[in-house]
């Protein structure tokens, strides 16, 4: 390239000198002319000289067109309006991955909400659990090793499964940008076949995005142990990781039945990973692109991702992502911010800013914020608000290794830690089902 640029160079420098040249022969002979004929060449009909300035000009315009040309036909980097449409759309190829019953569980409600421009794959060491899951594409792992019974709560049995499974896992998550990881911790399935999905993807060279769940308290400590042994394998490899304490709903939504509970913290997930995918594969006003979502979410460590809608304006869009009963994590040490607002075809500049301008309040001067609006007609006055916040939890959620103890303090996921802040949510809860009352 540099080469071809050289000659072409050379080329344009030789003819704008024969140019200039030959411009200076002219009006030499034109100035003796005039000195021989004097006064007889000066009238207001004579327009030889100023024809030859028009001849010169139209030659550089000309020379200037044709090196035009020739530097776009020798680059392979540039594209013309008409060479544009041949190439197609270069929209990044996204996988989301549920892992074992709950990662699979969450694969059906996405599918039933529907998400534009993302490839869905079960994976599960239970054939009978895969059967029911609405997904793209389905892989029984291990089915030597377990006949297809499932992995019986050993986290050790689904990485043994998965590792069988290895040169499938790699071929599915080859080719991709962008892969989530979904699955719920302390089991065996999810537990053990989450890491090995996340190392072949990013050795695939995408960016990995965990998004799992822990026990309950009343599956005791070993079930939580082997959680966060889980979470700590996973948070070394992926990307980002945002973790989902299944103990709120207890105190969200306690009197709902079992199923509708546990479709909540689905839908939360759905529209999280729904909000991410068509954030980069929907066009907007103020526009965000995978390179966006790459800047913040790589090497981000644990991750918070903030989800409100709202219709009576910015502040209370803000309100309820920032206190979402479900997503509770300190946020004042964030690396990274992006937000993308949603509103509808008469949501103003001033409001989308209000909107990034409070949720980046407490965030430090130096976090990389990146944002992002749309316009939906659909919306009326609703505004919705998606927001990935990087870099989370303090500086010792940070460290390269934590044992499983302190990695579970930092998460407030340990049964003591929690107690303050399941105190704070029934009071939070509680506050909602009154203001709920009054309006």
């Amino acid at each position: 390239m540099g080469q071809n640029f050289g000659i072409l160079a050379y080329q344009f420098t030789s003819k704008i000198a024969l140019i200039f040249i030959s411009a200076r022969v002219d009006v030499n002979s034109g100035k003796k002319s005039h000195d021989k004929i004097g006064s007889e060449r000066m009238g207001p009909g004579d327009s030889s000289g100023y024809g030859g300035a028009m001849q010169q000009d139209k030659a550089l315009a000309n020379l200037v067109s044709e090196m035009r040309d020739q530097s776009i036909s020798a680059t392979a980097t540039a594209l013309l309006d008409d060479d544009m449409k041949g190439f197609g759309v270069p929209n990044p190829r996204i996988l989301i991955v549920g892992c074992g019953g709950s990662g699979n569980n969450t694969l059906n409600r996405i599918t039933h909400l529907g998400v534009e421009g993302a490839v869905t794959v079960a994976m599960n060491t239970d054939k009978q659990h895969l059967d029911h899951t609405r997904a793209l594409q389905k892989l029984l792992v291990g089915r030597h090793i377990t006949k297809g019974l499932g992995a019986g709560g050993d986290p050790s049995t689904g990485r043994r499964c998965a590792e069988a499974g290895r040169d499938m896992i790699k071929r599915i998550v080859t080719g991709a940008d962008l892969v989530f990881i979904a699955s719920g911790l302390g089991g065996g399935s999810g537990t053990g076949i989450c890491p090995i999905v996340a190392e072949e993807a990013k050795a695939a060279g995408a960016l990995v995005v965990g998004i799992v769940t822990t026990p309950f308290h009343v599956e005791r400590r070993q079930r939580m142990a082997r959680a966060l042994e889980g979470l700590e394998s996973l948070r070394r490899t992926a990307d980002a990781v945002l973790v989902l304490d299944n103990n709120r709903l207890l105190h969200y939504v306690p009197n709902l039945p079992l199923d509708e509970a546990f479709s909540i913290m689905d839908q939360l997930v759905a529209e999280i990973v729904k909000g991410i995918v068509e954030t980069i594969t929907l066009p907007s006003l103020i526009n965000l692109d995978f390179a966006d979502v790459r800047t913040i979410m790589q090497n981000g460590g644990v991750t918070m991702m903030l989800y409100g809608e709202s219709d009576r304006g910015p502040e209370e869009v803000v309100h309820e992502a920032l206190n979402h009963p479900l997503l509770d994590v300190d946020i004042k040490g964030a690396t990274g911010v992006l937000i993308h607002v949603t509103g509808g075809s008469y949501m103003t500049l001033e409001s989308a800013s209000q909107v990034v301008d409070l949720l980046t309040a407490k965030v430090s001067e130096e976090a990389n914020v990146i944002w992002g609006a749309r316009q939906d007609p659909s919306f009326g006055d609703t505004i919705k608000v998606m927001a990935i916040i990087t870099g989370v939890g303090g500086k010792q959620i940070r460290e390269a290794r934590l044992q499983p103890n302190i990695l579970g303090d930092a998460l407030k996921l340990n049964r003591e830690k929690a107690k303050t802040a399941y105190k704070n949510l029934d009071d939070f809860s509680r506050n909602s089902r009154e203001f709920t009352r009054l309006d």
